[in-house]
């Protein structure tokens, strides 16, 4: 297994260019939420006097002591039930993640276990110190037949989240993880975590160094390994234009932490033409004529025209209006 030493894409890893350009923002407006909440939260358990503050005090140790013993308790069970990925076991996948981690220079020690069945495919946790990713065997064996590519935009997509909570504002983003629960009462936090997943993404594709191989993924979590390598891109953006005029989609994706995935698809191919034009226009160019306007239109829509630059200038069609 090979890596290029050095790349264009590599350039960008660890730069502001790689994340979301609203994701700042948005991490701000919710940090700023929760810590006016917990402002008037302290207010109020001052008042009730010492006591109060000591009750308080023993019920959130109590909380922290007992998920970190959950956590702790999972991983022993992953280590009786679950195969660690090592370079015993798995040497392509341990080969892999360490190259990423490399990349991404993010060197905390993370416990990667193989299931059957994994939730989402993939999950990952990340709680005082404990620090657990785990992959369904056979959706990782269906990236390796893919090609190099697409596991690794899977794996740095995760690094990327793992990273992201060491990072800068780590102790406000760790909490906001442990209150999402209140994001139902909170909407304006939600907007942060959309656009999170987005940068993920963005790192992924830049570790993956292949628009394609990362599109695939997306295609494949949408609509199941056997259909997805045949999802025509033009259906998808046909289907993410609809979802950007239709207000009920719209608004079903205010009320979820997680992006639309045909949203995803589009940020991820906005996202390419601000950064490496020449990934952006070989996309383009395979997309019929419907295909070229609806992407034209989509990119109007996105943040990524007023972050590192414009999209790069789309030559109409014959025949097209």
């Amino acid at each position: 297994m090979t890596f290029p030493i050095a790349s264009e894409y590599q350039s960008y890893l660890g730069t502001s260019n790689a994340r979301h350009p609203n994701e700042r923002a948005r991490l701000v407006v919710a940090v700023g939420f929760v810590w006016i909440v917990f402002g008037l939260f302290a207010v109020g358990v001052i008042s009730t006097g010492y006591i109060g503050l000591l009750y308080i005090f023993l019920v959130i140790l109590f909380v922290v002591v007992a998920e970190w013993l959950f956590h702790r308790l999972r991983k022993a069970h992953l280590l009786g039930r679950a195969v660690k990925v090592t370079p015993d076991s798995f040497p392509e996948i341990y080969a892999e993640i360490a190259e990423l981690r490399r990349k991404l220079d993010y060197h905390r020690p993370v416990d990667v276990y193989v299931l059957d069945e994994v939730d989402g495919k993939m999950t990952v946790t990340s709680l005082l110190g404990t620090r657990v990713l785990l992959i369904e065997g056979g959706f990782a064996a269906d990236l390796q037949e893919d090609g190099p590519a697409a596991l690794r935009f899977m794996l740095g997509n995760f690094i990327c989240w793992l990273k992201a909570r060491h990072g800068r504002l780590t102790l406000s983003v760790i909490i906001l993880d442990h209150l999402k629960l209140l994001a139902y009462v909170a909407p304006w936090m939600l907007p942060y975590w959309r656009c999170s997943a987005y940068t993920c993404d963005q790192y992924g594709y830049l570790c993956a160094e292949d628009l394609y191989a990362s599109l695939g993924v997306i295609a494949r979590l949408t609509a199941g390994k056997e259909l997805g390598p045949n999802l025509s891109p033009t259906g998808v953006l046909e289907q993410a234009y609809q979802v950007s005029r239709r207000p009920l989609s719209r608004y079903a994706e205010l009320t979820q932490s997680e992006p639309h995935l045909v949203n995803r698809y589009v940020n991820l191919v906005a996202f390419a033409g601000s950064l490496m034009p020449a990934d952006y226009e070989r996309f383009r160019a395979g997309l019929d004529e419907k295909g070229r306007r609806l992407l034209r239109d989509l990119m109007l829509q996105t943040p990524h025209r007023q972050s590192s630059g414009p999209i790069p200038a789309s030559r109409p069609d014959p025949g097209e209006r």
